[in-house]
């Protein structure tokens, strides 16, 4: 009798294992402008591994950077690459769990200042092609506010320079600091190539600050660092993360085949 009640017991787990759907995979992608001039290294490391991404995107990797970066995360993200450039702002990384099979550097109109990293993970779900972007800042020899007029159509140059790079048919995925609000003309153009931009929930991902009475305050605030998919993904539990010590602040999306 006893085993007889073991036997069921057995049947009815097995049954309801087989009645558990697997989960479905998933691709946690994270972007994130570390600032090269950003002193606080501890706590912008703490805050890429605090987000558990699957891949990180990052823009602003100086020689500093890239070391920190590769002792910290050596074990987390065994596959690397590292894009160091003259221009201490253009240096760009991609620390990855999943292998990457393909990378390159993709090089930008004279006006655009900073290059872009092309590179291919074969992830949960097969290959998948990213673009890690930075864009012009809105600045010129006229400053700031000259720049926010002036530069829009060097953003729009570099865009159009680097969407001809991405191979069809693959799985695609662009992010970075686009250093434009949502409404800005890159992001306009990426639209029209079939990319959308995944809204987020948090604070802005951008925000300049002064101490005053001791205190730091946010002086502006905006939302000009992005993460663009195709229609291949559907995007769930898409934050920006309070978190680091950079003038922007990480932004991460967990992505799902449809």
């Amino acid at each position: 009798m006893i085993l007889v009640r073991l036997l069921a017991l057995f049947l009815v787990m097995v049954s309801t294992a087989a009645a558990t759907p697997a989960p479905a995979p998933s691709l946690r992608v994270m972007s994130y402008n570390v600032n090269h001039a950003n002193r606080d290294v501890a706590g912008t490391l703490d805050a890429i591994a605090g987000a558990d991404a699957d891949v990180v995107l990052i823009q602003e990797v100086d020689s500093d950077w890239k070391d920190a970066l590769a002792k910290r995360f050596a074990k987390v993200y065994p596959h690397r690459a590292f894009r160091i450039t003259a221009r201490a702002a253009g240096g760009l990384a991609v620390l990855s769990k999943h292998p990457i099979s393909d990378e390159e550097l993709l090089p930008t109109p004279p006006e655009g200042w900073f290059p872009a990293q092309r590179l291919v993970v074969d992830g949960p779900f097969g290959k998948v092609q990213m673009l890690n972007l930075h864009l012009r800042p809105n600045l010129d020899s006229g400053g700031w506010i000259t720049g926010y007029q002036t530069t829009p159509p060097h953003r729009l140059a570099q865009a159009k320079s680097y969407f001809p790079r991405l191979a069809a048919g693959l799985p695609t995925i662009i992010a970075g600091d686009f250093n434009e609000l949502p409404t800005g003309l890159a992001m306009e153009f990426f639209a029209k190539q079939g990319l959308a931009r995944v809204p987020t929930k948090g604070p802005t991902t951008w925000h300049h600050q002064k101490i005053v009475g001791g205190k730091p305050m946010s002086l502006l605030s905006m939302d000009i660092d992005h993460i663009l998919v195709d229609s291949t993904f559907a995007a769930s539990d898409a934050v920006v993360l309070d978190a680091g010590a950079s003038d922007h602040r990480p932004v991460v999306v967990t992505l799902h085949k449809k």
